[in-house]
């Protein structure tokens, strides 16, 4: 880092900075034909975290792994009431104007939106990577997508070689692409064919999904696809986006920490909100049947599947936005349109906000696509955004370690 980056990361003077120097707390390197000096981060960092504590944030990290005080410093995703802004982008406005997907996780990655349409080129799935899936894929069930996800990742990576060789010699956004559409691939273990579908030639990641999930590319359903995949490729730092960081700061390979995200994301309490959603659903098709199904939940004092997100207490401008789409679709059926009186009567009448996995879900079946992909699209929307955070915590030093606090049982 540079004086002046160190500067105002510690909110210091020049002469504090030239003490720590002194100290040896700070070690600084001078540049060949240069005049000025580096410091290095992890040094820094150190300084950082131990003024924190010093300053009684201590007992706040007691209670800041769950929607609690930030614990990392990111320029990837800003949370807003807006809602989520990609560097400084407002997705839903990114989603709105149908910019690609393709050209959405470029954004995520290296911090520029291209100009005009990304076609990521194509390349043949690796015979093993194949083998794997349709081995698997035979016993496995709808709801084990997420680990099949997780396995293919996996064999894509050891075929790219050893960890090392990835880690320092690799092209870690080359990989990243290939992967995405390795993912796009598996949604066809979800259609009526149950095989993989490999990406075309100039195809796009939207067209990839419909067509392995078995879906027509029609022009409403590719708008609303491209807008689940926009909307959902960032968040905050949820369970997955952390555990991913957390192997990106042990030095993991991309396709570890993806998996180390997949794995995390699979979990009961994470994953389950869109099955949850399409049973709560499923649970009537009428408003009225809806209603009297949400009412019987709050009175057993039990939460109501895909309503109210914590960080959008007004409502989730995600959710807003696809439910613009749903409505604009030129053929409603009477369930979606059923849907839509529902949400609004909840909206209305009781202060409930849909979250986007409800609304996603509902679209999902407008469609016909097949039970579970919901959270197929979210997996691999979020996997851009969680290779953004691997890409950026690799340029940090720290070792993401927390350290537990003793209690006697």
């Amino acid at each position: 880092m540079r004086a002046a980056e160190v500067l105002a990361y510690l909110n210091v003077r020049h002469q504090t900075l030239y003490a720590y120097v002194s100290r040896g707390w700070i070690r600084s390197e001078k540049q060949a034909g240069k005049k000025y000096n580096l410091y290095f981060r992890e040094d820094v960092e150190r300084i950082k975290a131990r003024a924190a504590v010093r300053a009684g944030h201590g007992a706040i990290a007691a209670t800041a792994m769950q929607y609690g005080e930030p614990i990392i410093q990111t320029s990837v995703t800003e949370i807003g009431p807006d809602g989520p802004r990609y560097r400084g982008y407002c997705a839903v406005d990114l989603a709105r104007q149908n910019i690609s997907f393709e050209c959405v996780a470029e954004l995520l990655w290296t911090g520029h939106l291209p100009d005009g349409d990304v076609v990521w080129r194509c390349k043949t799935p690796q015979a093993d990577a194949l083998r794997l899936c349709d081995l698997v894929s035979r016993n496995a069930t709808r709801d084990q997508f997420l680990e099949i996800f997780a396995l293919v990742a996996l064999t894509a990576g050891m075929a790219r070689g050893g960890i090392a060789q990835r880690r320092y010699n690799g092209n870690p956004l080359e990989a990243a692409r290939e992967v995405l559409h390795l993912l796009v691939g598996c949604m066809g273990y979800l259609s009526g064919d149950r095989k993989f579908t490999a990406m075309r030639r100039n195809e796009s990641v939207v067209e990839g999904v419909l067509r392995a999930l078995g879906g027509v590319a029609s022009p409403e359903n590719i708008r609303a696809v491209s807008a689940f995949l926009v909307l959902l490729a960032d968040h905050e730092l949820a369970p997955g986006s952390f555990s991913a960081r957390v192997a990106a700061s042990s030095g993991a390979s991309l396709h570890g920490c993806l998996v180390s995200a997949l794995c995390t994301h699979a979990g009961l309490r994470v994953g389950r909100v869109y099955d949850m959603s399409e049973q709560f659903l499923a649970s009537a098709r009428s408003r009225v049947g809806l209603m009297k199904r949400l009412g019987e939940l709050r009175d057993l004092g039990r939460q109501v599947p895909g309503f109210t997100h914590r960080l959008y207490p007004k409502g989730d401008p995600r959710a807003v936005h696809l439910l613009e789409v749903a409505r604009a679709r030129p053929h409603r059926s009477v369930r979606l349109r059923e849907f839509l009186a529902f949400v609004e009567q909840a909206q209305e009448e009781l202060g409930l906000h849909p979250m986007i996995e409800l609304v996603l879900v509902a679209l999902c079946n407008e469609m016909g696509l097949p039970r579970e992909s919901g959270g197929a699209m979210f997996a691999l929307a979020r996997s851009a955004g969680w290779v953004a955070h691997i890409q950026e915590q690799r340029l940090s030093s720290t070792l993401l370690r927390p350290r537990a606090k003793f209690t006697a049982a």
